[in-house]
């Protein structure tokens, strides 16, 4: 593998008149790289082989900003116009023989090959911006900010542009006069509240056109014929998602900032959001974009920052921060008022999300585990009663999304020493912990079971492995699991040296650990991650996927 990078920017400022500026800022992003492989007859076993391959891609972007800056007695006025230009262009391309004639070319010549492949493609993208803004304030107690934005992408057909206003406005209480005898104590207090709306073009290029794939068919013959058939279905109505977001927050601080509050309540409403459907598969069964309905989140973030200790030997800080995050599916389209994730394991595991209006985005769906019965069988519950589990006794059965996250940072210095610690910590979310699942369901034609804890187990929470007939769903609450952690993801120790003390140059010894521990109760690899696809309905859903590593580092830092 060889290849080549490039990035690169520059910056140009003209001071057109008093107050009046022009910035351009312009940047490029450039790679390409190409591979190529050879497996010798020697090495393979007979089964020689050889690729190429060139992938190549250049983002290009461009930002120009005009702007305006006005003072008079206790009034000031910023007023910015900006236009931005992005591009981006990926294009790859490959070859690939097997059975090669002779192994003196290696991979120069894919004609020596028997058997060859070969493979191409193209993306592309570009988004135009502009944006205006105009930001007021009088005595620096009372602020006014308003905004007007307009996006216009390629990954859209018809309804390219999306338009953006928002408007925000803050107080700053302790600049006014009622509040001087009281500056003493609280030494800051502002209050804010904004109002915006904000678009989501997060798909593909070409989503949203009827593209075609090539396929070989034959009639009944050896002889095999090149055809086409749709791959995706055209969307041209797609648009921009939009948030509406409400924020109400307060700043406030204590004694010269020894402790320092920040409390924001927001209100977030998501009009035709961005979610994929699926087809009859009597028609394609492909699936597509949709602007399908809205989702709601609420919720509160807090901050709260504690200069505890502060003498000249010794000062400890410690800073605590919160949210509290709660979404729901307002409503979906008639046509479709539930919407089904993909099967993380086709054949094994079918669909374990639902979008679904009065649920949470990233909701586990699929069959209510009761236990062992006395046959020493997995039982579900059938809630139609018709003597079977089919498609009617699912039922929701948790969330992948936190209700409550947490992060607890410390600094402590004590003279020449320094420690940080820093915690993280979830609560309210689930995993459908699938990895566990194939462990002890015993699917494939193997059928082994690989978890330690089966035997033990095994009329209790797993089946009896004489059990004729049993029935073990990996869609199901059995697998299932709380999630809550508490992890200790940062840690470290640092001595600093003065230059007098070393006679050469300042000097900092440092010996830090990432991951050091994870308080939970899930049996999977890592409570904080994991997810089988590329959107937010089919998040939670633990594969099996590399864990967190703990990382241990050395340092030494010399500053001469």
């Amino acid at each position: 593998m060889m290849g080549h990078m490039v990035n690169g920017r520059f910056e140009l400022k003209f001071n057109i008149v008093d107050g009046l500026t022009f910035t351009t800022t312009n940047s490029a992003d450039y790679h390409d790289r190409k591979g190529y492989g050879f497996s010798p007859r020697v090495l393979s076993f007979g089964k020689t082989s050889m690729h190429n391959s060139d992938n190549f891609h250049l983002m290009l972007q461009s930002t120009n900003n005009l702007t305006y800056n006005h003072k008079w007695g206790d009034h000031s006025l910023v007023a910015t116009a900006v236009y931005e230009a992005t591009k981006s262009e990926t294009r790859m391309m490959q070859i690939s023989g097997q059975q090669l004639k002779t192994d003196a070319v290696e991979y120069w010549d894919v004609k020596n090959a028997a058997v060859r492949d070969e493979n191409n493609n193209y993306s592309a993208y570009a988004l135009l911006s502009g944006v205006g803004r105009v930001m007021y304030n009088y005595a620096d107690r009372y602020m006014l900010t308003a905004t007007f934005r307009a996006d216009g992408s390629s990954r859209f057909s018809k309804n390219k542009w999306g338009y953006f206003p928002s408007i925000a406005a803050a107080w700053s209480v302790t600049n006014e006069e009622f509040m001087k005898p009281m500056r003493s104590v609280v030494n800051n207090m502002k209050l804010r509240a904004s109002y915006g709306v904000i678009g989501n073009q997060n798909i593909s290029p070409y989503s949203t056109l009827g593209l075609l794939s090539v396929m070989g068919f034959n009639f009944g013959g050896k002889s095999e014929f090149t055809g086409y058939s749709p791959s995706s279905v055209p969307t041209p109505d797609l648009t921009w998602e939009k948030t509406h977001q409400f924020d109400l927050g307060l700043d406030v601080s204590f004694w010269n900032n020894r402790i320092e509050l920040g409390v924001d309540f927001f209100a977030k409403h998501t009009y035709d959001a961005l979610l994929q459907r699926s087809q009859s598969h009597y028609v394609g069964g492909l699936r597509y974009w949709v602007n399908a309905g809205e989702i709601t989140n609420t919720g509160v973030d807090l901050s709260l920052t504690a200069r505890i200790v502060q003498t000249n030997d010794f000062q400890w800080t410690s800073t605590l921060n919160g949210s509290y995050n709660k979404n729901k599916v307002v409503k979906l389209t008639s046509e479709e008022p539930i919407l089904y994730g993909n099967s993380p394991a086709a054949g094994t595991v079918d669909a374990v999300s639902i979008v679904k209006e009065g649920e949470a985005v990233g909701t586990f769906y699929g069959y209510v585990w009761e236990g062992i019965d006395k046959d020493g069988k997995d039982k579900y519950t059938d809630f139609n009663n018709n003597g079977k589990l089919d498609a009617g006794d699912r039922r929701v059965l948790g969330k992948a999304n936190p209700d409550f996250t947490l992060g607890w940072n410390n600094s402590l210095r004590y003279k020449q020493w320094e420690l940080n610690a820093f915690f993280n910590a979830a609560f309210g979310a689930q995993r459908l912990n699938i990895a566990r699942f194939l462990m002890n369901a015993m699917p494939g034609a193997s059928a082994f079971v690989t978890d330690a804890d089966y035997v033990k187990n095994m009329g209790v929470t797993m089946p009896r492995l004489d059990a004729v007939g049993n029935q073990n769903y990996g869609n199901s609450s059995k697998w299932i699991e709380n999630a809550d952690y508490l992890r200790l993801e940062n840690i470290s120790l640092a001595y600093n040296l003065t230059k007098q003390q070393t006679k050469f140059a300042d000097v900092r010894l440092s010996f830090g650990v990432q991951n050091l521990f994870t308080i939970t109760g899930y049996k999977g690899a890592d409570p904080a991650g994991f997810s089988f696809g590329n959107h937010d309905y089919e998040n939670g859903v633990d594969m099996g996927g590399y864990p967190a590593p703990r990382t241990f580092t050395l340092g030494a830092r010399f500053t001469f």
